[in-house]
């Protein structure tokens, strides 16, 4: 004879895990669609980022500026590291970026050995700056203008007054 017991305890927990399984269909429909929504909105979100991000870029070349805006002299932080990889970028000598910005080579030298933040007169942090926002061939423009203006024209050579003999 079967133990009714095991039997009556069998079908209740079957009917009530029939029950709770309706019970819980109802919640889990809203929450699928729920995540379908959330992960399209991600996509979407994602997408307008990429578009945003291509017309800073397009408004930044348009304005000549590049794409960041440039830094407020008085915050802005220039490191060693900052200045070496202008250089590297703008693809000047040390001679010709001291040149650019109105310095001695050597200075340029000791910044680039250095590590972390600069010290520098305003006028120089100005110039840094200003060089951050143009490209090689600007660099190079500015470089070849400032060689032909210090080129003066050339002078007539003096003639040395014949000395009497002795």
């Amino acid at each position: 004879m079967p133990n009714i017991a095991k039997i009556l305890k069998d079908e209740l927990s079957r009917v009530s895990r029939r029950e709770t399984k309706k019970a819980l269909a109802s919640a889990t429909r809203p929450a699928a669609g729920l995540r379908r929504t959330t992960a399209d909105l991600k996509r979407r979100v994602a997408r307008l980022e990429k578009e945003l991000a291509a017309v800073r870029k397009a408004l930044g070349r348009a304005q000549g500026t590049g794409a960041a805006a440039p830094e407020p002299a008085a915050t802005a932080r220039v490191t060693a590291r900052s200045v070496r990889s202008l250089r590297r970028r703008l693809r000047l000598s040390g001679q010709e970026f001291a040149r650019l910005l109105g310095i001695t080579a050597q200075v340029v030298y000791k910044w680039e050995k250095a590590s972390g933040p600069l010290r520098m007169r305003a006028a120089t942090r100005s110039a840094v700056l200003a060089a951050r926002g143009i490209g090689a061939r600007e660099a190079k423009r500015r470089l070849e203008a400032m060689a032909a203006a210090k080129k003066p024209a050339k002078a007539p050579a003096r003639k040395r007054a014949a000395q009497p003999a002795a």
